[in-house]
């Protein structure tokens, strides 16, 4: 397992847009600019019951939210707890289990809903972040300095008014930026114990 855990985030980002974008291809009534992605997993929607796309779109976050989980745990785990990485694991930790919330309490659960996914971006942000933060002592400035300019983009996407009405781009930019964060530092994890 020790070996294998960086396989667990690419798993995470493979099977979270795997099953966005098949819950989304069922969804005709789905837009971008005026709807958000948790609309595809109300499971109080017929049309999304009837479709798959509640299921498909629930159960590809939680599992996605479960590896992505292991994996922070496991990254922490393999760096002895180090203050260096504890300091972005924890809040990727948090951010994931909230992804997999996301699936759980889906939008068919109002308002904590609308918690798990405030919390879910807050702490990809934070994650991205505080990685940039570290990412001189750790030995990765370019990493950091990616996982900054991702880290900005999301609070950007969060704090700046768009003309559309849904907050699908939103999430999709800001979850694209966690996918790729998550995905380098997995990719480097693997080079690093070949």
């Amino acid at each position: 397992m020790k070996k294998s855990y960086p396989f667990f985030a690419v798993a995470a980002v493979v099977i979270a847009y795997c099953s966005i974008t098949i819950a989304i291809l069922v969804s005709p009534w789905f837009s971008w600019f005026g709807n958000a992605l948790s609309d595809l997993g109300n499971t109080s929607s017929t049309r999304n019951i009837s479709s798959g796309a509640a299921w498909i779109f629930d159960s590809g976050l939680i599992l996605s939210g479960m590896l992505s989980t292991l994996f922070s745990i496991l990254l922490s785990k393999d760096e002895r707890f180090s203050w260096k990485y504890l300091i972005w694991t924890i809040p990727l930790a948090v951010a994931s289990i909230d992804l997999a919330m996301i699936g759980v309490f889906n939008e068919s659960f109002g308002e904590i809903h609308v918690i798990v996914s405030v919390i879910f971006f807050f702490f990809t942000a934070l994650a991205l972040l505080t990685y940039s933060y570290v990412s001189f002592p750790i030995g990765t400035p370019k990493t950091g300095a990616i996982a900054l300019i991702l880290g900005i983009l999301c609070a950007v996407m969060w704090v700046a008014r768009w003309p559309w009405q849904g907050v699908a781009i939103q999430e999709t930019v800001t979850s694209l930026a966690s996918s790729v964060f998550v995905a380098t530092i997995a990719m480097n994890r693997i080079k690093i114990k070949a």
